[in-house]
């Protein structure tokens, strides 16, 4: 007997009457409370020379981040206008291309499991061309949380750009109940970015080198999270 597809409470909420007024709201939302505790909070980094080596002097990576941390990444970005990033194609979707639009940056729409050999064409001919730098949530957009699939090792082999794992911590905190538990900063909180070494990809490399890949670079995010949140103690 096959079992119905469970649904979350948000996507059952985006689909209701109310769905069309939210998709409107909460994209704007966001923006004002990660502006508000942006301008509230003291920020601090952590292995910001893995980023600044490439982005300071014009050049292009491919951040890797976890879907827990999505509300401050765009934020952290905005100053990079024309930066592509990688977001389901769903509705819960939406919400996240509308916010990320709304800090400069581009949304290409698809994941590992929809439309995702088009979103992946898409971003490599917009890092091709743009000469710009890209953006995936790595273990989105249904998880596990904290694995790595396999959208930004596939991006990395085509364009030979390096993957950047990056994340962030804060206290204090709240967290949704969400199946990634999104993090929510508070205001007045204590943030620390944290990222670890690059990561490159052999244009050549084989299934079992892939395989390889998404093992460290999930290996890397949850060390960049855990210094994140050594820091914040």
């Amino acid at each position: 007997m096959t079992r119905p597809t469970r649904r979350s409470p948000g996507g059952r909420l985006l689909r209701s009457r109310l769905g069309r007024a939210l998709r409107w709201l909460l994209p704007r939302v966001v923006v004002v409370v990660s502006r508000f505790v942006v301008r509230t909070s003291r920020f601090e980094f952590v292995g910001k020379e893995h980023e600044d080596r490439f982005v300071a002097h014009g050049g292009q990576i491919i951040f890797a981040g976890l879907h827990e941390s999505m509300m401050l990444l765009p934020y952290h970005f905005r100053d990079r206008a024309g930066g592509v990033v990688m977001v389901s194609a769903s509705r819960d979707g939406d919400l996240i291309a509308d916010t990320i639009e709304r800090f400069g940056l581009s949304a290409v729409r698809g994941s590992s499991g929809r439309s995702g050999g088009e979103a992946l064409r898409e971003m490599v001919l917009r890092l091709r061309t743009g000469g710009v730098s890209a953006g995936i949530i790595v273990d989105g957009p249904k998880g596990p949380p904290l694995v790595a699939k396999s959208g930004a090792i596939a991006l990395a082999r085509e364009t030979g750009l390096p993957i950047v794992p990056g994340t962030w911590w804060a206290r204090p905190l709240v967290r949704v109940r969400s199946w990634d538990r999104t993090l929510v900063p508070l205001p007045f909180s204590r943030v620390v970015f944290a990222f670890e070494e690059p990561l490159f990809v052999d244009a050549a490399a084989t299934d079992a080198e892939l395989d390889a890949c998404c093992a460290e670079l999930t290996r890397r995010l949850r060390a960049a999270r855990a210094r994140a949140q050594r820091a914040c103690e």
